[in-house]
This record gives structure tokens, C-alpha cells and sequence, in this order.
């Protein structure tokens, strides 16, 4: 449940403009309510006749109005630049901005508050109202938050920092599932690479991405459970997800099957977006290959931290059962992240340059397990490179970078 309310807190783009709308509602009440109550307390000023606070109200609601076309107008734009020039799978990444959503909920809090306050300022039992003296103050923390929100855009269209939040979000995702193995919450074993199959099935009940597996319902259950299918990976309604094993099923939802993935326990998600941003930076359209090279430096810092442990798949146990959870493996991540930039560059030197020092600070902290994993990779993009293309200064450049790679780091 807690992953449930994490995920819709961090993807979701209304909720927390839902809740600003919701606290509009319930100021405005205590306004109604209690304003007579805080007259003593407060100063003259703050409290206005009927005509006066009317207008007020009618003011701030129309300039409050204002500030909100601009605001969706550049979001708009914005999502646009995210859309065309780095990858549609990062449009979600500013909508769930927390500087945007914080701003856009306040936009429309004022505006609750304001448009239900105009209507309730003739039922005031008194002379005077305090609604307009909190409209006011609502509008000017609004102007505020309005230079944040440009601000934030400003930022936000920077390739520079996009990557390093997307860096950063693998990185997060990453150091969750070292936490839970130090404290002994969910172990690392050896994959399976042939299953059993016996027990009864459990099938997707809708079609979409494995975004969750929810190990906290576990609990007390004394019924074992293997996966077949790794978070992130796409299903159709029917595929097999996994089997109870023996003569037991529980009739529980282990998995959280949505449209969009999400990188909550899917690090290879954000790598992936990162590896998007690259390919279009390559793109003849964009022709941005600094962009793409800084993205493969970013992917080969996450992979450094990921290469810490070694390949195998999540343990989850209770002490009467063991839930067995499919993981990525290495492999599949660098092939995946890596070999799309030989597709679209292989022409390009220093891109080609910056794969190899990818697979380079990977394998700085890279587990002993892995370095086959590694070497496999590499013999691959040596295989595939069209060395006789390349000038001869160019194929040393490419060869040091390889050798670099290849190099065993301890």
C-alpha cells in the first residue's frame, strides 16, 4: 500500500493540485466560519466592507486568471521541447516536477478560494470580511511562486538537467535495493534459468508494464511464489507472471500492471530513458552528439553502482515462505542501453569513445561475477565496429578507449 501511495505521489501530475484545491475549499470555510472570531486579534486592515472585498476578490481572481493561461501555455511548450528534441518518455518527468506541481496547486487553491469566496461575500452576517485580506496574501505568495515556476522552466528545458535528474533517479532506485539487502530484507540469489512450472499460474489480468511487485503482502503467508517476469517488463492480459508453488494458491495481487512503467524498482527504466536522449542527440534532426555523450557518461555512473551486486534475482522471505522475484540481468541492461548507439553511430568516433568509457566506469566497483559479462559486451562492439571506415588516428583513439575498458579494475 505505502508503494501505491509513493507511486502516485511521485507520477502522478493532479494529486498534489488536487489536495492544494481541496485545502481552498477547507480555508474558505474557516474563513466563513471563524472570521468574526480572529476580528479582535487581527489587524483593521485585513477586514474590508462587502462592496470593497467584492472587488478584491473580482481583481485578484482576474489576475490570478492571467498568471494561469501564461503557466499552461508554457507548460505546453515545454512538453513539446521534451517531446521532440529529448525522448516522450521524459515528459513525465516534469510533470511530476515538484516545483510545477506545488506551483500550479497553489494557482489553484487561490482560485478556489477566491471564486467560492465572491460568491459566499453577500451571505456575511457582518459589515466587514476577512476573505479578501487572505485573497490578497494567497495572490502574492502566488506571484512568488510564479517566479519559481519560470525559473523552474528555465531549467528544465536544459539537456544538462534532465540527464542529471534522471541520473539521479536511477541512483535513488539503486541505493533503495542496497539498503533492503544490508538490512537483510530481501535477498540476492542465483537466477533460474529453467522453471519448474509446477503449482498453479498466475496470469496478467490486463495488458501493460510490470510496475510493482508489492513484496509487502507477504506477511504471514506460508505459500511460496516464482516470478517469470522481471518489473519493467511489458505483459499481455493473460501472459504468465508467475506460479504459487504446491497445492495452495492465494488469491492476492502481486503485481501492478499500468500503461507507463515506472522506475520506483526498475532502474533500467531510467537508464533507458537516458539511453532515448542519446539516440536522439544522434539523431540527424537534432544533431547534438555532446548531449548524447554526456548521457552515456550518466549511464555508465549508474551502471558502476548497479555492477556493485552481482546478477541474480530478489528473495523475499518471511521464514515460512520465499517469494522468488525475476531481476534484469546485466546483460540485458547493457545490450538494451548500449548497442542502439552502434546502430545510429557507428560513424561517430567520440560517441563510440564515450560506449567504451561507459563500460569503463562500470567496471570500477563491477563485481567479480560480472567481468565476463563485460568482456562479452566489448568483443561485441569490436565485432561490429566497421573498423576499415575509420581513419588511422581514429581507430588508435577507438583502440585506447576499448583497451581502457578491458582493463580489469580492482
Amino acid at each position: 500500500m505505502m508503494r501505491r501511495i509513493r507511486l502516485l505521489l511521485q507520477e502522478s501530475a493532479w494529486f498534489v493540485p488536487f489536495l492544494y484545491g481541496a485545502a481552498g475549499i477547507v480555508l474558505t470555510l474557516i474563513t466563513q466560519v471563524f472570521g468574526s472570531y480572529f476580528r479582535e486579534l487581527l489587524p483593521e486592515f485585513i477586514y474590508l466592507d462587502l462592496d470593497s472585498a467584492a472587488s478584491v476578490l473580482s481583481s485578484t481572481f482576474t489576475s490570478l486568471m492571467t498568471m494561469m493561461t501564461f503557466s499552461f501555455s508554457t507548460i505546453l511548450v515545454v512538453l513539446t521541447t521534451y517531446s521532440s528534441q529529448f525522448s516522450p518518455r521524459t515528459v513525465n518527468n516534469f510533470l511530476t516536477n515538484a516545483a510545477a506541481k506545488h506551483t500550479l496547486g497553489l494557482f489553484i487553491m487561490t482560485t478556489v478560494y477566491g471564486i467560492s469566496n465572491l460568491f459566499l461575500v453577500r451571505t456575511a452576517d457582518e459589515g466587514v470580511v476577512l476573505s479578501s485580506g487572505i485573497s490578497v496574501m494567497l495572490v502574492i505568495g502566488s506571484i512568488w511562486a510564479f517566479v519559481k515556476f519560470i525559473q523552474t522552466i528555465s531549467e528544465s528545458i536544459q539537456a544538462e538537467r534532465l540527464l542529471s535528474t534522471l541520473h539521479k533517479e536511477a541512483l535513488s532506485v539503486i541505493s533503495n535495493q542496497k539498503e533492503a539487502i544490508e538490512e537483510e530484507r530481501v535477498k540476492l540469489v542465483l537466477k533460474r534459468s529453467v522453471h519448474s512450472f509446477e503449482g498453479t499460474a498466475v496470469r496478467a489480468p490486463r495488458t501493460g508494464y510490470v510496475r510493482l511487485f508489492m513484496s509487502e503482502k507477504q506477511e504471514e503467508h506460508d505459500v511460496d511464489f516464482e516470478s517469470v517476469v522481471a518489473v519493467g517488463d511489458f505483459v499481455a492480459k493473460g501472459d504468465l507472471l508467475g506460479y504459487w508453488k504446491g497445492d495452495e494458491a492465494l488469491d492476492i495481487e502481486l503485481f501492478q500492471i499500468g500503461e507507463v512503467r515506472s522506475s520506483i524498482q526498475d532502474p533500467s527504466f531510467a537508464i533507458e530513458k537516458l539511453s532515448e536522449v542519446a539516440l536522439r542527440g544522434i539523431s540527424p534532426g537534432i544533431n547534438d552528439p555532446n548531449t548524447a555523450i554526456h548521457a552515456i557518461h550518466y549511464i555508465g555512473d549508474i551502471l558502476r553502482e548497479l555492477c556493485e551486486l552481482p546478477d541474480g534475482d530478489f528473495l523475499h522471505s518471511n521464514g515460512k515462505s520465499d517469494w522468488h522475484v525475476k531481476r534484469k540481468s546485466l546483460d540485458t541492461i547493457l545490450f538494451e542501453s548500449l548497442s542502439p548507439m552502434k546502430t545510429y553511430a557507428s560513424s561517430d568516433v567520440f560517441v563510440m569513445g564515450a560506449v567504451f568509457e561507459a563500460i569503463r566506469m562500470a567496471r570500477i566497483k563491477a563485481h567479480s561475477s560480472l567481468h565476463s559479462t563485460f568482456e562479452d559486451i566489448i568483443s561485441y562492439f569490436d565485432d561490429m565496429i566497421e573498423w576499415e571506415k575509420f581513419h588511422e588516428k581514429e581507430q588508435q583513439y577507438l583502440k585506447n578507449k576499448m583497451s581502457d575498458a578491458k582493463k580489469m579494475v580492482t
